[in-house]
């Protein structure tokens, strides 16, 4: 049975999948499935080397099917066997379940499929609003900051994000922030090189092979997998908020920010101090 709305078919020329859960390149634009969504995996050709751009996949729920390597970030699991499975095998002629018609098998998966994006709008309504709480905490905290502040003075001064921004610590026992402000149009590798220029710290994200720089939450958790997003668009997403404090760090080259869970010690995070 077809369901002509529901996936697309992977641009993969040796693919051609059909994804209920597909991909569009960041650079690129073509859509791809689970297996070729990255840049390496197809060979993506307006990639640039030096910026990670490929979205983090969930991790949290691995599909059952035996050679199936989808993940999912929401508990499929089936009632019958127990067992969690992507939207592709939801359906996977499970011994224990009674036969049901393709009707019904196409009803159960619009019903998954709601279920995934509840699941998912929750999760980004819960993350604005606290974002929002944050937003308003640090309204006093901006004001201060901007007196001491340094940046590029090029920026217009409607387009300026303020934020108390804590150097690598390289083997010291402790570093202090210091308040730096940047453009609200800047992707976040620009964001990372001018905050790297203004604290002094050694920058090789243009060596593939060298610890690459990157931002994280004071909480320790990595600010964005991706590169090429805007400081703008972290702020409506709620994963920044003006006048937060942040870390600049280094990650060893064998990481991969896109595919790993990737955060700060939690053993380190009093080293770093944002008394600005």
């Amino acid at each position: 049975m077809e369901f002509p709305e529901a996936g697309e078919n992977c641009s993969a020329p040796e693919c051609k999948t059909l994804d209920f859960l597909p991909v569009s390149c960041s650079h690129c634009g073509l859509i791809f499935c689970k297996t070729h969504f990255s840049p390496l995996a197809h060979q993506c050709k307006k990639a640039p080397d030096n910026v990670v751009s490929v979205p983090k996949t969930a991790d949290d729920f691995h599909c059952f099917h035996k050679g199936c390597t989808q993940t999912s970030p929401v508990d499929l699991t089936c009632e019958h066997c127990n067992h969690h499975f992507c939207p592709t095998h939801r359906h996977h002629g499970c011994t224990d379940a009674p036969r049901v018609s393709k009707g019904a098998q196409a009803a159960a998966l619009k019903k998954e499929f709601r279920k995934i994006k509840e699941e998912t709008d929750k999760q980004v309504q819960d993350r604005l609003k606290k974002a929002k709480n944050r937003a308003l905490a640090n309204k006093i905290k901006v004001m201060k900051i901007k007196g001491s502040a340094v940046g590029d003075n090029r920026v217009p001064v409607a387009d300026r994000l303020f934020f108390a921004v804590a150097p690598p610590l390289s083997g010291k026992e402790s570093v202090s922030a210091k308040s730096i402000f940047f453009s609200k149009e800047w992707t976040l590798g620009k964001t990372i090189d001018s905050a790297a220029k203004r604290l002094k710290a050694d920058n090789k994200n243009d060596r593939p092979n060298e610890p690459q720089l990157n931002l994280f939450s004071a909480d320790g958790n990595l600010i964005s997998p991706t590169l090429n997003v805007t400081l703008e668009s972290l702020l409506d997403k709620g994963h920044l908020v003006n006048g937060d404090n942040i870390i600049l760090e280094y990650v060893e080259p064998s990481i991969n920010c896109a595919e790993e869970d990737v955060s700060l010690d939690p053993k380190l995070l009093p080293k770093y101090s944002f008394t600005v």
